[in-house]
C-alpha cells in the first residue's frame, strides 16, 4: 500500500474509506439526479420538500440549510425555483420579521404524496444488498465517522486560534 510505504504508522484503511464514500456518493448522487430529473426536481429541490415535509411547521432559512448541510446561499436559487412551482412560498417569521420562512404548500404536499413512494421504493431497490440490520449499522458508523470528522475539526480551529494568540503576544 503506497500510504503505508510513505508512513509506516499509515494503515491505509483512512484512504480506503475516504475512496469508498468518494464513489458510494459519486455514484448515488448521480442516480439520484437521473431519478429526480423526470420529476423536474433536482436532488437539492427535492431534499428541501421533503425536509419540510419532516419538519412540518415554517422553517428559516438558515434551519434548512443546517438540516441540508448546505450553505443558506445555495438555498436561495433553489427555493425561487420551488416556489414558481407552487410547491414552497415564502412567509414573514411572525417571531423575527427580518428573516424568512420557507413553507411547503398544499401543491407541495400533494406533489410528495405522488412521488415519494416511488422515490422511496427506488432507495430500496437501490440498497436491496444491505439487510435492514447492515443499514442500521452502517447509519451508526456513518454517525460515529462524523463525529471523528468534527472532533479533529474543532481541534483545528482551536490549533489555528491558538497559534494566531501565541502570534498577536
Amino acid at each position: 500500500m503506497v500510504a503505508a510505504a510513505l508512513d509506516k504508522a499509515l494503515d491505509g484503511t483512512a484512504l480506503w474509506v475516504l475512496l469508498g464514500l468518494y464513489r458510494a456518493y459519486a455514484i448515488l448522487d448521480r442516480d439520484q439526479a437521473e431519478e429526480l430529473a423526470c420529476i423536474g426536481l433536482s436532488p437539492l429541490q427535492f431534499n428541501i420538500l421533503t425536509v419540510l415535509q419532516r419538519t412540518g411547521q415554517p422553517t428559516t432559512m438558515g434551519a434548512l440549510a443546517g438540516m441540508l448541510v448546505v450553505k443558506p446561499t445555495n438555498l436561495s436559487g433553489n427555493i425561487n425555483f420551488l416556489i414558481e412551482r407552487g410547491l414552497v412560498k415564502r412567509e414573514l417569521n411572525p417571531a423575527d420579521q427580518r428573516w424568512l420562512l420557507a413553507v411547503l404548500t398544499t401543491q407541495g404536499k400533494e406533489f410528495l404524496a405522488e412521488h415519494l413512494p416511488d422515490h422511496w421504493r427506488r432507495l430500496e431497490r437501490l440498497m436491496y444488498g444491505l439487510s435492514r440490520e447492515m443499514r442500521i449499522q452502517l447509519v451508526s458508523l456513518l454517525r460515529e465517522l462524523l463525529v471523528s470528522i468534527e472532533d479533529e475539526q474543532a481541534r483545528g480551529r482551536a490549533a489555528d486560534k491558538s497559534e494566531k494568540k501565541s502570534r498577536a503576544a
